[in-house]
């Protein structure tokens, strides 16, 4: 028997119609199967759909707050912390050390200062003197800066180089960064 069925409008087969405002339009029912088998779907022949498992890895389908990882694309990136205390008019005082081929993008940070007011500036750092890579940021007496967390990163140093601060005159600042090596 051939797959197509010719209709001649006034003659012939009846096809199964829906009158929607004066239009009418054509019922389908929906089968699968190999060519030559259909089986009607139904609630007790349900339309065999099938979804692969879903992994963080391959797929960006995401509702919940991920503590272990942030997503970069389909890379898993593992959220490090580091911390400094770093005395007063200090120059490029190491808070994360150099990753070769790494830039090091900071999702969130905190500084507070002492009993006297000082400043913090982030620098990106290779062997020689660093590079600002933040704004300054003015500490009062006792004060502190922690803008919260950025999915995109508040700065980022440049590929293979460490992260430094320099510090104002005044008090020793307490520093700490949650950071992802890209």
């Amino acid at each position: 028997m051939a797959d197509n069925v010719a209709i001649t409008p006034g003659a012939g087969v009846s096809v199964a119609a829906d009158d929607i405002s004066g239009v009418l339009w054509q019922r389908i029912k929906i089968g699968w199967g190999v060519d030559g088998v259909a089986v009607d779907a139904s609630a007790t022949n349900p339309l065999p759909v099938s979804a692969p498992a879903a992994a963080r890895t391959t797929h960006h389908i995401g509702a919940a707050a991920m503590v272990d990882a942030i997503m970069a694309g389909l890379t898993a990136l593992t959220p490090k912390f580091a911390k400094a205390n770093v005395a007063q008019s200090q120059t490029d005082s190491v808070v994360i050390a150099a990753v070769s081929l790494k830039v090091l993008v900071i999702l969130g940070f905190r500084v507070h200062g002492g009993a006297t007011a000082t400043t913090v500036v982030f620098n990106t750092k290779p062997a020689g003197a660093g590079t600002a890579i933040s704004e300054v940021f003015a500490l009062g007496a006792n004060g502190g800066h922690s803008p919260g967390f950025s999915p995109v990163g508040h700065f980022k140093t440049n590929t293979g180089e460490g992260l430094t601060v320099t510090t104002g005159a005044g008090s020793t600042t307490g520093i700490g960064v949650v950071y992802v090596e890209v």
